[in-house]
């Protein structure tokens, strides 16, 4: 939806083009597609589709192949795909759209930008990021992963990390280490750089996680023993590395989010239906208020909260300045926290709505409420949602 001065609430001929060439791609693939892929499968026939769409580029400029729009475009998409029942559809995207084409486009260097670029839109190179680590979680600063610079200009890495998705079939890697220790830099927030790494080198060692939620991407944990990147490696400004994040940590958060209102439509469209078809002492359950009001509450919460996710997309790709995007930090972290809130209450109200054959999985409702519940966690957990909210939009004192 497009909040220009001219059009108010009134949706873009553009988006609404986007919506039903999302609906049509989704609509290839059905819930045997979507399990398999929870079981293990790897999604390249959906991912091939998407990129043929035009989905992966639509942030990347068009000099490098792509369809030069912005966020609330890339939203947009992800909201309907996953509404039409790709689930999970939110992490391919957040992982090689985001992580990947979103910051290769504001940080990278040129040479960066024309190799990877066009094969990220085309769907040929997979990315993934290696942020968290085991001792630092949300507070990046306080990450221990090294990047020792040697005489001859390389540097040696060495770390851990953990929770990092999709690194099997990676080809690029978004990497976060200090490059200054902390008692070197006047701020906490300096010191670290990001850089561009081979997740298939020698010298990372990876780990595969048990995890009890379907997720179309494989989960990790690394470690990085003297692997070696280059200054030409180096994404963005040395040092600045965490500043820089935050033009790939917002986007993130908001397709996120938008993956949540579209698996909150889906849980809902389905209770609905299944509300309307099940009948019990000879009429339909959804005849009762019991199954109706919470019905008519998740629903009203899951479309209050997509105003916001758009409000936020909309702030992102208008707006420029510091105190520009303070406020479009502080959106996009209410939109994060009521989408992800309102999405997984709405898999909850559908699966209680669907009674004990809700947690079969030929229904779905039991995938759709684990992957949401992980929403409420990451990107960026509800807590700290709520710590930034306090903070930054209410002046109240900082908590941690």
């Amino acid at each position: 939806m497009s909040f220009t001065d001219e059009s108010g609430f009134a949706e873009s001929e553009t988006h609404r083009m986007m919506r039903e060439t999302a609906r049509e791609v989704a609509s290839g693939y059905g819930d045997d597609y979507w399990r398999d892929v929870s079981d293990g499968m790897e999604p390249t026939e959906f991912w091939q589709d998407c990129a043929d769409a035009g989905f992966l580029g639509v942030t990347v400029p068009e000099e490098y192949g792509g369809e030069g729009m912005g966020i609330s475009e890339l939203t947009t998409i992800v909201e309907e795909l996953v509404a039409h029942g790709s689930m999970g559809a939110e992490m391919l995207f957040v992982v090689n759209v985001v992580f990947g084409a979103v910051t290769l486009t504001n940080h990278g260097s040129e040479t960066q930008k024309e190799e990877l670029l066009e094969p990220l839109v085309n769907g040929d190179l997979n990315f993934c990021m290696a942020l968290t680590e085991p001792n630092a979680g949300h507070n990046a600063p306080n990450l221990d992963t090294f990047a020792e610079e040697q005489d001859d200009g390389t540097f040696l890495i060495d770390g851990s990390k953990q929770w990092i998705s999709g690194v099997d079939t990676a080809d690029e890697m978004l990497l976060v280490a200090r490059t200054t220790p902390k008692d070197e830099v006047a701020k906490r927030t300096q010191g670290i750089t990001l850089f561009l790494a081979d997740p298939q080198d020698e010298n990372i060692e990876r780990r595969e996680l048990d995890v009890g939620i379907p997720t179309p991407e494989n989960q990790y944990e690394l470690s990085f023993d003297g692997y070696e990147a280059t200054e030409d490696d180096i994404i963005g400004t040395r040092d600045m590395g965490l500043y820089q994040l935050f033009d790939t940590v917002n986007p993130e958060r908001l397709v996120g989010a938008a993956g949540a209102i579209g698996v909150g439509r889906n849980a809902i469209e389905r209770a609905v239906e299944y509300a309307n078809d099940r009948v019990v002492f000879d009429e339909p359950i959804g005849a009762h208020q019991a199954i109706q009001h919470p019905l008519a509450d998740a629903y009203s919460k899951v479309e209050a909260a997509k105003l916001l996710v758009q409000k936020a997309s909309w702030l992102m790709d208008e707006t420029e300045g510091t105190e520009d995007m303070k406020k479009t930090a502080e959106v996009s972290n209410m939109a994060k926290l009521r989408a992800s809130e309102a999405g997984h209450e709405a898999t909850d109200v559908a699966l209680q709505t669907h009674g004990g054959n809700g947690f079969s999985r030929d229904y779905m409702i039991v995938e759709m409420w684990k992957g949401s519940r992980l929403g409420t966690v990451a990107p960026g957990s509800s807590q700290m949602m709520r710590n930034h909210i306090a903070e930054h939009t209410l002046g109240l004192p900082r908590s941690y």
